[in-house]
């Protein structure tokens, strides 16, 4: 009878299994941290875009419109009053975040007419930020001093919880897997009056 010196069928199946086993090991504690590092990189960018809105509004005397096309990144004065994209080209910032995905822009409805120094003593704001849980991390009747919001859809590359009803009530919480990766900041009003020319 031959003697054969390589590895029959059962035993190279058993060797896979386990080297596949290892590799997934090894490749999900990877696979976190690219996570992690997008995340902190968006954070980072969305930290650059507040400080050109207000760069913004200290040449202008206003907020900027929305985008409707993600790719031109102009401002549209027909979304005055609505949620759309960043006007990135107009800012000079980054347009999208750290997983390729446009960053998304809802400016209080009155912040984007001159002269806006008048009206933002005036004019309450009705934009309203909460955590998952619907606990207002913001003022929740009045005045929510909120005037733009900005935010990326994160990872999973759909808004999650409120973020996805278009209306003026915002999402901002932690990271929770399969569950909630939207990464928002927004510019209070109290800030943006230190960058308004004055009249």
């Amino acid at each position: 009878m031959k003697k054969t010196n390589g590895f029959n069928l059962i035993e190279l199946t058993i060797v896979l299994l386990i080297l596949s086993l290892l590799l997934t090991k090894l490749l999900n504690p990877i696979s976190a941290k690219i996570d992690y590092l997008r995340y902190q990189k968006t954070e980072k960018t969305l930290a650059n875009i507040k400080q050109a809105l207000l760069g913004f509004i200290a040449i202008h005397g206003r907020l900027p419109y929305p985008a409707s096309n993600p790719e031109t990144g102009l401002q549209d004065s027909n979304l005055r009053k609505k949620e759309a994209y960043l006007a990135w080209a107009d800012l000079g910032v980054g347009r999208q975040d750290a997983w390729g995905n446009p960053f998304r822009y809802r400016v209080e409805d009155e912040y984007t007419e001159i002269p806006l120094y008048e009206k933002i003593f005036i004019k309450a704001s009705n934009l309203r930020i909460t955590d998952r849980k619907a606990n207002y991390l913001t003022t929740k009747s009045g005045d929510s001093r909120v005037a733009a919001v900005i935010f990326s859809y994160g990872k999973n590359a759909i808004p999650d919880d409120d973020n996805a009803n278009l209306n003026k009530t915002f999402v901002y919480d932690v990271y929770v897997e399969n569950q909630f990766d939207d990464i928002l900041t927004w510019l209070s009003r109290n800030t943006l009056v230190n960058y308004l020319p004055l009249p």
